[in-house]
C-alpha cells in the first residue's frame, strides 16, 4: 500500500518547541528522509528541520521565538533529495501567551486581591479570549490570517504588562 502522508503537531512544555508526529499510513521503500519546513503566512521560511527516519515517528523541533500562526509541511524524500510525498498543516503556536496567562493565575494565588481589580480581570479575560480566538481560527476556520491578528493583539498586552496587569 503506498504511503498516505499525514502528521500532527502539538506544543511541548519547552517554550518555542513543538512535537511533530508522523501519522502516515502505508509505506514506500524509496523514502530515505523527511524534511519539516515551518513557514510564515507570507511563505518566508522560519526554519527547516531534518526528520530522519531513524528518529522514529516523532521529533521535537524549536522554531518559535514568539507566538505565531504558521504553515508546517513535511516532505518525504528519496535518496536523491527529491520530494516524493508532501503534507501540510496550519498551526497556531500560542505557548508564550498561555505561559503568561498561567503566570497571572499564579499571581492571583499569591495576591488574591487582584481579582477585585476590575481592570486586571477585564484584561485577563481579554487575554483568554484572544488566546482562544487564535487557536479557534485554525481549528474551526483554517484561517492563519485571523489567528495572527489575535496573536498580535495579545502580544501587545504581553509586551506592555504594566499597562494591562
Amino acid at each position: 500500500m503506498p504511503l498516505v502522508p499525514s502528521f500532527t503537531v502539538a506544543a511541548t512544555t519547552s517554550l518555542g518547541q513543538i512535537l511533530v508526529t508522523d501519522t502516515s499510513t502505508g509505506s514506500d521503500g524509496a523514502i530515505t528522509d523527511r524534511i519539516i519546513t515551518v513557514s510564515r503566512v507570507d511563505n518566508s521560511i522560519l526554519g527547516t528541520f531534518d526528520f530522519p527516519l531513524s528518529a522514529g515517528s516523532s521529533i521535537n523541533i524549536s522554531p518559535f521565538l514568539t507566538d505565531i500562526a504558521v504553515n508546517i509541511s513535511i516532505s518525504w524524500n528519496n535518496s536523491g533529495g527529491a520530494s516524493i510525498y508532501n503534507a501540510n498543516n496550519i498551526y497556531a503556536y500560542t505557548q508564550y501567551g498561555e505561559n503568561y496567562f498561567y503566570s497571572l493565575t499564579q499571581q492571583q494565588q499569591a495576591q488574591p486581591f487582584f481579582l477585585n481589580d476590575q481592570q486586571y480581570f477585564k484584561n485577563k479575560s481579554k487575554l483568554r479570549v484572544l488566546l482562544d480566538s487564535a487557536t479557534q481560527a485554525i481549528a474551526v476556520g483554517k484561517d492563519v490570517f485571523s489567528a495572527n491578528i489575535s496573536i498580535s493583539l495579545y502580544q501587545l498586552m504581553l509586551s506592555n504588562p504594566t499597562l494591562y496587569f
